[in-house]
């Protein structure tokens, strides 16, 4: 029996509860965290503390069917003036933005209204925040997927800077990001890159070469509202490639050198809802909404979770690939996942490092939903098993169909980091994944 006592820093606000067992103990931090948003508390078990469960730097959350109608009472809490990025066309084809607009009006809302096809460019950031940097803009909105949320995010973030938005890149720009900005409002379509709880913008330049990010823990979304009912007319390759991006970073933040303790219990529920929704999403079972939450509950979870722990050999070559070639990166992450994660497995048995076996043992327990009892190595055996079965399940294509040639994979894995994953991959390694995938 664990005694639990939560202590609100700088105040004296207190819960008692006694609990029994690990597993209820992980229950209870899960629902903590969800209902401590935005406030950083100290946990004591027993005699022991957990100064570590920093529960800030995290949007304020409105989730949940039907919440997307709250946004025009949510931005008058800013000003009313807004600059709302949508993408393409699919907001307005589903009809969404016709509703919206008229509401927005009669809340005396002032915006601006900007479309995106593509993923955030340099060029087009500057351009954009230029043109609007001496209208007042008291809010900025992006509603559309991880693309449109990252171009407002990064477009917030230069309306209160100067210069471009490449002096601030890691691993581009010599400028510090300040951390100013124009509040900002993300409302994610899609249900993956967890951009609407990330406090970065991933930018690219073609030209150059390369994705970088614009990052600041002043970056996070003030708000992240999340309904999955916007989510049911995304059609099967798009639910594919954003499900696997978000799949992919729930194992890769869970699996990091820099995992934090305080989301596991997170992580784990979200790679539940994931192993148990995608596949039906993607094999005709698209408008079903409690599905659909699963997802879309997954995807915010794991941008909460790659912001405090990182990601790894996954990402690290998916983002230099797809600045170099229109690779769409969910359909990269996918891709890469089983052959990655074979050397990576291979090599924490080699190494003998026991932390990162029971990590992905335990992975391998909720997406096989294997028996507790089963050994490390029979339970990471049959997280690669799953993975395997995914990527034949949902006939991911090669990546060469989207461009990418001998060209791009030499200058990959000169490019390529292992990031944050337990076991780094060698450039002869890095080429074998990238041969597996072409």
């Amino acid at each position: 029996m664990f005694r639990v006592i939560i202590a609100q820093t700088g105040q004296t606000f207190r819960i008692f509860s006694p609990v029994s067992g690990v597993q209820e103990l992980r229950n209870f931090i899960t629902k903590l965290f969800f209902f401590a948003v935005g406030h950083d508390f100290v946990i004591k078990i027993g005699m022991e503390s957990i100064n570590s469960l920093n529960i800030g730097s995290l949007p304020g959350i409105i989730f949940g069917a039907g919440k997307f109608s709250e946004l025009p009472k949510i931005i008058p809490l800013y000003g009313q003036h807004a600059l709302i990025f949508i993408g393409g066309e699919s907001l307005k084809k589903s009809g969404r933005w016709n509703t919206l607009a008229p509401q927005l009006e009669r809340a005396q809302i002032k915006y601006h209204a900007v479309s995106v096809w593509e993923e955030p460019a340099t060029d087009a950031i500057d351009a954009i925040a230029l043109g609007f940097r001496k209208t007042p803009i008291d809010v900025v909105v992006a509603i559309g997927g991880g693309s449109v949320m990252d171009f407002g995010k990064a477009v917030s973030a230069m309306l209160a800077a100067e210069g471009s938005v490449k002096d601030y890149l890691e691993g581009v720009g010599i400028r510090k990001p300040t951390g100013a900005k124009v509040p900002f409002i993300a409302v994610p379509t899609t249900a993956g890159t967890g951009s609407e709880a990330t406090n970065n913008a991933v930018v690219c330049d073609r030209k150059e070469g390369y994705k970088k990010s614009l990052r600041h823990k002043a970056y996070t979304p003030d708000i992240a509202l999340v309904d999955p009912e916007l989510t049911l007319s995304l059609p099967r390759h798009i639910t594919m490639a954003c499900g696997l991006d978000a799949v992919a970073q729930l194992i890769e933040a869970y699996t990091s050198t820099q995992a934090d303790p305080a989301v596991d219990a997170l992580v784990l529920k979200a790679l539940a809802d994931a192993s148990e929704s995608l596949l039906p999403l993607v094999h005709g079972n698209s408008h079903n909404i409690a599905l659909r939450t699963k997802m879309s509950s997954a995807a915010l979870v794991s941008g909460i979770a790659l912001t405090r722990s990182g990601l790894g050999v996954v990402h690290g070559i998916a983002g230099p690939l797809g600045g170099l070639c229109p690779v769409p990166h969910g359909i990269a992450c996918g891709k890469l996942l089983f052959p990655a994660m074979t050397f990576v497995i291979k090599k924490i048995f080699d190494e003998k490092n026991i932390a990162a076996q029971k990590r992905f043992a335990e992975i391998g327990k909720v997406l096989a939903g294997t028996d507790p009892g089963h050994d490390d190595i029979s339970n990471c055996k049959q997280f690669l098993d799953v993975l395997d079965r995914w990527t034949r399940a949902f006939k991911i294509p090669p990546l060469s169909r989207f461009g990418m040639t001998a060209q791009h994979m030499e200058k990959t894995m000169d490019l390529a980091d292992s990031k944050n994953s337990p076991a780094a991959l060698s450039r002869e390694e890095v080429k074998v994944v990238l041969e597996v995938v072409r």
